[in-house]
Formats: structure tokens, sequence, C-alpha cells
């Protein structure tokens, strides 16, 4: 994943962070492939450390969502 650090700027309509939820003010990180914004390096860097590790394991098969085999 890569980000860009913007300071300095500002959004067009209040937004929240994509983690904490925190009112994004001047300066925040922006995901580029997903377009996230993130209120500082912490935050985002949680966000990259939780989809990693996430993506690790493999679906279950569809029965054991629905109970049926």
């Amino acid at each position: 994943m890569r980000c860009v650090i913007v300071n300095g700027a500002k959004l067009k309509a209040q937004t929240c962070c994509a983690r904490c939820g925190r009112v994004i003010s001047d300066s925040y990180i922006r995901e580029i492939g997903s377009r996230r914004i993130y209120c500082d390096f912490h935050c985002y860097s949680v966000a990259l450390e939780i989809s990693v590790l996430t993506r690790g394991y493999p679906l279950p098969a569809l029965g054991a969502w629905t109970g049926r085999s």
C-alpha cells in the first residue's frame, strides 16, 4: 500500500478518519489505491497492519456460513 502525506490542504466536505473516526484537519494521510483518508500516520500504520494480517487467512467454505455442506 502506498500513501500520500497531505499538509495544509482543506477537504471540500467534513471527513472522518477511516480507522478511528476523528474529524480530519488540514493535514492527513490519503491511501493512493483505495483513496481512504487517515488522520495521522499511526492510524494508517494500524490499518495497514490489520489488512495484512487478515489477508493471510483463507476464506471458510460456503457450507460453513450457511450450515449446508
